[in-house]
């Protein structure tokens, strides 16, 4: 529904369900990380001014500005995927995240839509771990999300998470990086 949506269709016709399922979970991050993201790392550009990751994370929506994976997809052909940003459509590049003090998470499909009679709009939860860096992003059913934030400002957010499939080349596991900036 969020970010891969376009999954199935554009990019991993050939690849299982299981691989659709952990892409629209990565979307759902996206998402970025979806993203809200903190870190021991001060961001150059933002001494954060006293505000904690919650206050960044609930500041504004967000759109993901950049999504890669490791080690690369192979999609046979010698065709490995590592930036997952410049394979998505534009109608997910203007896809919004929006997390709401009280826990809430807002789903956007922005301007374009992907699949026009989709909703717009889609809700869950999020919560973040007592360490401020643990982001937890839970859709009605889906898996839940776990991201680890390696960086947060008024502006930026960054995030990793794992998953483990076999994509193809025997069970592996890929590290999701995504980069959201605040919309």
């Amino acid at each position: 529904m969020y970010v891969f949506l376009f999954s199935d269709t554009y990019i991993f016709t050939s690849k299982s369900t299981s691989m659709k399922k952990h892409l629209h979970l990565i979307g759902i991050f996206t998402l970025a990380i979806a993203m809200a993201f903190t870190s021991c790392k001060k961001d150059d550009d933002d001494d954060n001014n006293g505000n904690s990751t919650t206050d960044h994370l609930t500041s504004g929506a967000w759109k993901t500005t950049a999504m890669t994976v490791d080690p690369g997809i192979d999609f046979g052909g010698g065709f490995i995927v590592t930036d997952f940003f410049t394979m998505m459509p534009d109608c997910s590049k203007d896809d919004l995240i929006t997390f709401q003090s009280g826990g809430k998470v807002i789903f956007d499909e922005g301007a374009t839509k992907c699949v026009p009679n989709d909703p717009q709009t889609s809700e869950g939860t999020w919560s973040l771990a007592s360490d401020d860096k643990t982001l937890t992003i839970k859709e009605p059913g889906e898996a839940d999300v776990v991201v680890t934030i390696t960086e947060i400002s008024s502006s930026t957010m960054k995030g990793t998470f794992s998953m483990t499939d076999d994509l193809g080349a025997g069970t592996q596991t890929y590290t999701i990086t995504i980069t959201m900036a605040k919309n």
